[in-house]
């Protein structure tokens, strides 16, 4: 039982460091980004129509307005799996729209029980959606760990140009 003592403690010692110090999030990137305007129709599915359950397949679905599914979605690839990241991630999306000169911002926490989804869709839907299916003029979108340092970052072009007030 002595010779056992040192493993013990510093099993013990090394749960009280990861306790004080819990791992950092994974290196994680942002692999691409695509936006789109989907019709409600879009995201019926044949089962729905059985058991009025929607079904989201290899993708994690995420709504500015959970009830209304019609909207603007950023689609997202991220280069881990969703359950590899620790909880309270999520997604900050800005826009900037043609009617509007500050950017639009929305924040998408991730959902629980993400399992082994690398694609988000992050939707403005309900109020939130653009007028007549503008499209947004630049875009950004980060993913922020769970105390809100921003981990990865993808911009369209325009994001990045200085703006007027700058010039």
């Amino acid at each position: 039982m002595q010779k056992f003592w040192p493993v013990i403690i510093s099993c013990l010692m090394g749960l009280n460091l990861w306790a004080e110090n819990p791992p950092a999030i994974k290196q994680v990137e942002i692999d691409n980004v695509v936006w789109y305007y989907k019709p409600e129709q879009a995201f019926k599915r044949i089962g729905e129509y059985f058991d009025g359950v929607e079904r989201s397949g290899r993708k994690v679905i995420i709504r500015s307005d959970p009830e209304s599914r019609e909207g603007l979605y950023f689609i997202t690839r991220i280069s881990e799996f969703a359950e590899d990241m620790p909880a309270n991630c999520s997604f900050e999306v800005e826009i900037i729209r043609p009617d509007m000169k500050q950017p639009v911002s929305k924040i998408f926490p991730f959902p629980e029980n993400c399992k082994s989804h690398r694609e988000f869709w992050l939707g403005f839907t309900g109020d939130d959606v653009p007028a007549d299916e503008e499209a947004p003029v630049a875009w950004r979108v980060r993913l922020r760990s769970p105390d809100g340092t921003v981990v990865a970052t993808r911009n369209s072009f325009l994001w990045s140009k200085p703006s007027a007030d700058e010039n």
